[in-house]
């Protein structure tokens, strides 16, 4: 169920907790903002009848190894952070088609509801995609709406509806969202001090 959209602005979503995400979505929709959403989020899109670009299209990341390699990409990455104010910046995204994101809408699974065991500490199982939109978005958030938590779903509308403290309440969410990353990266490392790798895998001779 594609996107038909073609002009103003985009929201990029790809969470693990759906809680709301749909109303959300079309409240986006309702006022104007194209959808672009991951493999799963659009699965859950799709169920609610709600249109959408596949990440994939944007991206233009081959169609390979998903499990490593999801929304790591220039074109996303370089749509969340370039500099609005700079034209030169504006007139390169223009030339190299590049899709301007401004709002990302993202959550990671749990930590403990994947990995319980060193085994399960792998590339399908640990988000980095994920962190580095949220650290993108919220590195730029003078431009870019960062939203990890579901509970500011409908402060987010609010205030794209009427405008008002719109710049304070972007820093605002991009604090939380690196406080958000910053405890992610925490339960790792503490994951991974607690576990010692070599009880599990035989790592190649040549590593």
């Amino acid at each position: 169920m594609e996107n038909k959209t073609k002009k103003g602005k985009v929201a990029l979503i790809s969470v693990f907790d759906k809680t709301g995400i749909a109303n959300f979505a079309k409240k986006l929709q309702a006022l104007g903002w194209e959808i672009i959403a991951t493999e799963g989020t659009g699965k859950e899109l799709i169920k609610n009848r709600i249109s959408f670009t596949p990440a994939l299209k944007v991206s233009k990341n081959p169609n390979k190894l998903k499990d490593c390699v999801k929304t790591i990409s220039f074109r996303i990455e370089t749509g969340i952070l370039f500099d609005r104010s700079d034209l030169k910046q504006v007139k390169e995204i223009e030339e190299l088609n590049i899709k301007p994101i401004d709002i990302v809408v993202c959550n990671f699974p749990p930590l403990k509801k994947l990995v319980k065991t060193i085994k399960d500490f792998h590339v399908k199982n640990i988000d980095v995609g994920g962190p580095l939109m949220v650290r993108a978005a919220a590195t730029n958030f003078k431009y870019v709406w960062v939203v990890v938590d579901p509970s500011d779903y409908s402060k987010v509308i609010e205030v794209l509806q009427n405008r008002k403290n719109a710049n304070k309440f972007r820093q605002q969410l991009a604090i939380k969202a690196f406080r958000y990353t910053f405890t992610y990266d925490k339960e790792i490392v503490e994951f991974l001090k607690k576990n010692k790798i070599d009880k599990c895998l035989k790592v190649p001779k040549n590593l």
